[in-house]
């Protein structure tokens, strides 16, 4: 095999493996499924009906702590506009899974979204 060929099958095999990366979600779909189940054990969706004057401030605390977990991975994953999305989608889907309000999970969905936006 000539020297041109081996260095042109290993570029393409590199390429491949670079491009299937870009599709393996799987470290941030555990990544999102964490940040959904710290919410539910730190405001589970049976405190949405509460009306004491804290649980705003609660759950500002809490959707703030999340939102800068988030961008923290998402500084050391580099992710890109396909990873961000799948980031909020399985977020969302958790959300929905542990039985919050659709309101209560578009407000939480949308504050991490909007945080990694513009990032």
């Amino acid at each position: 095999m000539s020297h041109r060929l081996r260095n042109s099958t290993t570029f393409q095999v590199v390429n491949t493996m670079a491009i299937l990366k870009v599709f393996d979600t799987r470290e941030l779909e555990e990544f999102a499924t964490t940040l959904a189940m710290d919410l539910g054990r730190r405001f589970p969706p049976s405190s949405e009906a509460r009306t004491d004057p804290g649980v705003e401030h609660q759950i500002k605390v809490i959707l703030e702590g999340l939102t800068v977990r988030a961008v923290r991975f998402h500084e050391q994953h580099k992710l890109g506009v396909y990873k961000k999305a799948k980031l909020a989608n399985v977020f969302k889907w958790k959300l929905n899974e542990l039985g919050y309000s659709e309101p209560f999970v578009e407000r939480a969905t949308k504050q991490i979204v909007t945080r990694l936006a513009v990032k």
